[in-house]
């Protein structure tokens, strides 16, 4: 059997650590330091509700870029040192004219997104959608199927703070996408502003993560369990954390595991 690692996660997944590109946070989970194998994981919900859980494995930044989209002329522009450095609004996430916005992609599927929000997005009827590449077109990700969804509805914003998004990929998300500039390569995800803001939220860092296990509403002081023995889950090597992730922040929730 394996070792035991157990944490309190205050945090919703990683808090606001603004590191430096490159650099893991601390507050990202279990850092292991050869290639890890899950035995077992639970995550206890500790807050006064339901909330979306999820076991998350941090991509290194290596691994992932992001950049802006302009719909006018329908063009992704990398913009991904801003989008893994510290540095204070410097990734925008959208502008004022409508359909603009980003683009997050990725060597593997992922589901989990971490935005240290600098500047919140402002505009009482700016609304958001969520697509990914199906290998033939830009495909709408319905709030259902999110575990935690992005600003979607009239007046929601990219708030100051921790904001994460949580889903489950879809089992067609394919490489590639259609613009300039989108990199074929990767597994892309494009967020934009259907009714635009009438000023642009801004981030100081993103972090992303792909979900390995996930509960859309685990009751009030519940527990969520998978099991992988005897034989474990192995997990690829470029893995550079294991976490967990909930709805809604609170400082007894708790994320155990089982490895080697």
């Amino acid at each position: 059997m394996g070792r035991q690692y157990r944490e309190a996660n205050p945090k919703k997944w990683l808090g606001q650590p603004a590191t430096a590109q490159g650099v893991v946070p601390a507050s990202a989970g279990f850092i292991p330091t050869t290639q890890p194998l899950l035995f077992a994981a639970w995550l206890q919900n500790r807050g006064a509700g339901a909330v979306a859980v999820a076991l998350v494995a941090l991509i290194p930044d290596s691994k992932w870029e992001a950049g802006q989209w302009v719909n006018a002329t329908t063009t992704y522009t990398a913009d991904t040192v801003d989008a893994q450095d510290a540095d204070t609004n410097d990734f925008a996430l959208e502008t004022t004219t409508v359909n603009d916005g980003h683009v997050i992609g990725a060597d593997e599927k992922f589901g989990a997104i971490g935005y240290d929000i600098s500047t919140a997005s402002i505009g009482a009827g700016q609304v958001h959608v969520v697509e990914y590449w199906n290998g033939s077109a830009w495909t709408a990700i319905a709030a259902t199927g999110m575990l935690v969804d992005i600003p979607r509805a009239a007046g929601v914003t990219w708030t100051i703070n921790e904001f994460l998004v949580l889903f489950d990929p879809k089992t067609d998300w394919a490489k590639g996408g259609s613009g300039t500039g989108v990199n074929q390569a990767r597994y892309n995800l494009r967020i934009l502003a259907t009714t635009a803001p009438t000023t642009a939220g801004l981030a100081k860092r993103i972090y992303i993560g792909q979900v390995l296990a996930s509960q859309d509403a685990l009751g009030a002081n519940l527990e969520f369990t998978r099991d992988w023995q005897p034989t474990g889950l192995i997990l690829p090597e470029w893995v550079a954390a294991i976490g967990s992730a909930f709805g809604t922040a609170d400082e007894s929730n708790t994320l155990e595991l089982v490895r080697s």
